[in-house]
């Protein structure tokens, strides 16, 4: 009974051994495979070619094919080939969600969200990272928890939820820097400012602008291509001229033409209003086989035309970034059907129903943009006949001023002529009278021009003229003053003050108060002319102003 009891015994100790063997063993890939896990980071496109390379009908249990096909999905992603099903990451994805560590767990989830974000699927793929974040807190691979941050503040970024996006790139720097990749922690510094600068609030940025400096000996092309357009960014808010100016110049001077982000220079410039240099930035800029970067290009390049005045341009640029638009949609809702087709082959009845309503919804949007652009021309067009009517306005206003000025000068010009003949003005005063008259004739005699070319030099030369009419008077007084001391010397003596001397001067040559009135601007000149004469003891019966000085100067001339 006991042998029977030990043989038994033995047999299913054989039977374990044999199943554990069995369970334990791996293909003659699986030393391959793991080799590839210590060297992916620093060596993605030789990992990517090993995996490839391997047969995946030769991989031996679960364990083993979830671990190349993680593997595999985190080589695929470091050399940019985005992926937008799962038939790479399947395997790992059914495994790792009862099985394995917390980096499995951590990485599987990543990939995965990854994907759903290739398919523009944010929902599905919020939900991974999030998972992605608790089930590997344990797991010692801080690169890939730093990656999960940065890639969530994508979808908080697409969701205007600056906070978050702030935050989540707070959370990654700080993973980053662990793992000691400066460049992944500049790149969760420079959109820290981009997000700081969207929110307005500048102070907060200027730390993480003072720390990205002090690091930009070593860091990547790439990066510093980052941070410079988002310092830029964050001086076309909040920087002058001179500083947006300095930090292009240092920007286009160490960084290889083909890596600079022309496009915020252009916007920089074209917040500047310089626009011709925008536009000629704008030449040097790379669209190709980037529509989210033509989207934006054509933004720019709109407004700048926009700048210029070239509403055939505008229009135009206008009408393509419409057409992108539209196509940009079709392509997205293609796309989507496509991985809801190889992710839910049961639906594809309710993939029918959503692809009819994305028809519809496109249908609409057409009809939406199509009123938009009439809009857009229509309020243009008023624009303009505003505008017409504001400048008629103005070109009447100027023309009515121009002929008062033009009336002034013949006035003034016929007076100065009756001056001519007074006998009691010295040479001198009469010198200064005459000049004054040539330069009247001269521009009454352009004004008389056909041509608009002349006729706007003399209106140019009218308004200096006009406005220089004190520069006659100085000049006439000090003429006078030299020649005639006694009779200042009399005027200074009843008590005049230095502007009612002025016009004093200019009655003694013959002016005439209405004339006096229009050089000296005074609107009081009746009543500082009545107070002069107090002063000066003239009575209401007594000769008139102007007489009386005339014949003032005359005496002292005798």
């Amino acid at each position: 009974m006991n042998k029977l009891l030990d043989m038994k015994r033995l047999l299913f100790i054989l039977v374990f051994a044999a199943t554990f063997e069995a369970c334990e063993r791996h293909s003659e890939h699986w030393a391959t495979i793991t080799e590839m896990e210590s060297i992916i980071e620093e060596r993605p496109d030789s990992v990517l070619n090993v995996l490839q390379s391997i047969d995946t009908d030769e991989l031996i249990g679960d364990e083993e094919r979830a671990k190349h096909a993680v593997l595999l999905s985190m080589a695929l992603d470091k050399n940019v080939i985005d992926k937008t099903s799962f038939e790479v990451l399947q395997p790992a994805i059914d495994y790792y969600e009862d099985n394995g560590s917390a980096t499995d767990k951590l990485r599987t989830y990543y990939y995965q969200a990854r994907i759903y974000q290739n398919a523009d699927n944010n929902a599905a793929a919020m939900e991974c990272f999030v998972k992605a974040i608790s089930e590997g807190s344990q797991s010692d691979d801080t690169l890939t928890k730093a990656r999960t941050h940065f890639a969530q503040s994508n979808i908080y970024y697409d969701l205007y939820d600056f906070d978050n996006f702030i935050a989540t790139n707070k959370s990654a720097a700080a993973y980053f820097k662990q793992a000691e990749d400066y460049n992944g922690y500049a790149d969760c510094y420079n959109r820290i400012i981009n997000g700081y600068t969207l929110k307005d609030e500048p102070e907060k940025a200027l730390p993480y602008i003072d720390e990205c400096k002090q690091m930009l000996d070593g860091l990547s092309i790439p990066t510093l291509t980052d941070f410079y357009s988002s310092y830029i960014t964050y001086l076309i808010n909040y920087g002058t001229e001179q500083e947006i100016d300095e930090i292009i110049h240092q920007f286009t001077n160490s960084i290889p033409s083909s890596n600079v982000d022309w496009l915020t220079i252009a916007n920089a410039y074209y917040a500047m209003h310089r626009y011709n240099e925008a536009l000629s930035v704008l030449s040097q800029y790379d669209t190709e086989g980037n529509e989210y970067k033509e989207k934006k290009y054509l933004v720019i390049l709109y407004e700048v035309y926009k700048g210029l005045g070239d509403y055939k341009n505008t229009l135009e640029t206008f009408e393509e970034y419409v057409d992108l638009f539209t196509n940009n949609i079709l392509v997205k809702m293609q796309q989507d059907t496509k991985f809801v087709e190889e992710r839910h082959a049961l639906e594809m009845a309710k993939a029918k129903e959503t692809e009819a309503k994305n028809r519809l919804t496109i249908i609409v949007l057409s009809c939406i943009v199509a009123l938009l652009i009439s809009l857009y021309i229509l309020n243009h067009i008023r624009k303009q006949l505003k505008r017409s009517r504001v400048e008629n306005a103005q070109l009447l206003s100027e023309k009515a001023l121009y002929e008062q000025m033009y009336n002034e000068v013949v006035a003034e010009r016929d007076a100065l002529n009756e001056m001519i003949t007074n006998n009691a003005i010295k040479e001198e005063a009469m010198e200064i009278i005459k000049k004054r008259l040539g330069v009247l004739n001269t521009i009454i005699v352009s004004h008389l021009s056909a041509k608009d070319t002349d006729i706007k030099r003399a209106n140019e030369e009218l308004e200096h003229l006009i406005a220089n009419r004190n520069d006659f008077i100085k000049s006439t007084r000090l003429t006078l003053e030299e020649n005639y001391p006694h009779f200042f010397a009399y005027l200074h003596d009843k008590g005049l003050e230095e502007f009612e001397i002025d016009f004093c001067c200019l009655y003694a040559i013959g002016l005439k108060g209405k004339e006096i009135k229009a050089y000296t601007n005074l609107t009081r000149h009746y009543k500082d002319s009545s107070e002069v004469r107090q002063k000066l003891g003239l009575t209401e019966s007594d000769t008139n102003l102007s007489n009386f000085l005339q014949k003032l100067l005359k005496k002292e001339g005798e």
